[in-house]
């Protein structure tokens, strides 16, 4: 049992290390938000990898200041020149929502005594307050636990992660057609990515059902693949926007944003659909994380999985995902936003 920290004694700013897939670093903000409840006077600075520091630190929802991790930046600074940034903050708390053993010797090197983490990697020791890791926990729980665990249980639930957007000038679109994004990945994706071949097929299918506006996502490694979906959607007539390699991640998040739905694999452009409440079928196959522990906990995404699959290879789960029912999933967001439309 973990002794519950005493708020009191936290009195100055506080830091939060976070995890460097954007994904992981979204689904840390349920835990930022108890934290801000518990410390409304305290300024909080998350410690992001330098990418995500534009989009972080627009936030209008957590009041929170962010750091880029110049580890993983052009300065490729060392964990000990880090810290000797980090005590000029001469910070109260650290809460490691990362799990390596670099993340706490950098916490106890900027001479912060408070630190919160999972006793994992052989850094309990660098820890005041370590806690023993569940891994059937949903990543969500995972982080909150840190915080909730750690002030004597005070909460009973949490909120969903939620990221800032702006209104963005979007492409010459035909309005009266609903605004579909599509990210499929690439091969970068490993069993993640959906097949070019099948990928056509979703095309196809959303032309014959919804006539829609298509917005291709993805980074520029995902070119190659996206412009056969761009000159494939061009063949059907249908109005396409490449912007693959094009968007900051910043823009990624507005561009999604302005979506009616997304349609994605299982990666971080999913979780930013969740964050701005853009409806998303998830195409899970074999990720990173069971599906069960990194599923956003809002009925605005769904899933649709390979769950029949008898394919004794997990790499080509994928493969078993029917572009029917990925536009069969869709179907129940297109015709809810028309029915609101219609009320409206």
């Amino acid at each position: 049992m973990v002794k519950a920290i005493s708020k009191d004694r936290i009195t100055g700013p506080i830091l939060a290390v976070l995890p460097k897939f954007i994904g992981d670093a979204i689904n840390t903000l349920s835990a930022i938000e108890l934290l801000r409840k518990l410390y409304p006077d305290n300024e909080i600075y998350l410690l992001a990898r330098p990418y995500m520091v534009e989009l972080l630190a627009r936030d209008e929802f957590y009041n929170i200041k962010v750091i880029a991790d110049e580890r993983y930046g052009e300065a490729k600074l060392s964990v000990f020149s880090l810290a000797k940034q980090l005590k000029k903050h001469q910070f109260s708390m650290a809460v490691l929502f990362r799990g390596s053993l670099s993340e706490a010797l950098l916490a106890k090197l900027a001479g912060i005594k408070t630190i919160i983490g999972y006793a994992q990697n052989g850094r309990k020791p660098l820890l005041s307050h370590p806690l023993k890791l569940n891994v059937n926990h949903h990543y969500l729980l995972r982080y909150c636990r840190l915080i909730n665990e750690t002030h004597g249980d005070c909460f009973e639930q949490f909120d969903i992660p939620k990221l800032t957007s702006r209104k963005i000038e979007s492409p010459p679109l035909n309005n009266s057609k609903p605004n579909i994004g599509l990210y499929f990945g690439g091969k970068n994706k490993g069993a993640r990515h959906y097949p070019v071949e099948q990928a056509k097929q979703v095309i196809a299918l959303l032309n014959e059902h919804y006539l829609s506006n298509l917005i291709l996502i993805g980074d520029k490694s995902e070119q190659i693949d996206n412009q056969k979906l761009f000159e494939y959607a061009n063949s059907l007539n249908m109005t396409c926007t490449d912007l693959t390699g094009k968007t900051s991640l910043t823009e990624l998040v507005d561009h999604i944003a302005s979506f009616d739905l997304l349609i994605s694999i299982d990666s971080g452009p999913m979780h930013m659909a969740a964050a701005v409440q853009t409806p998303c079928v998830a195409i899970v196959g074999q990720g990173t994380s069971p599906w069960s522990l990194v599923v956003p906990k809002t009925s605005n995404v769904v899933a649709a999985t390979a769950e029949h699959s008898l394919k004794l290879n997990d790499n080509l789960l994928v493969d078993d995902i029917n572009p029917e029912n990925i536009v069969q999933l869709s179907q129940v967001f297109i015709t809810r936003d028309k029915d609101i439309e219609n009320i409206n």
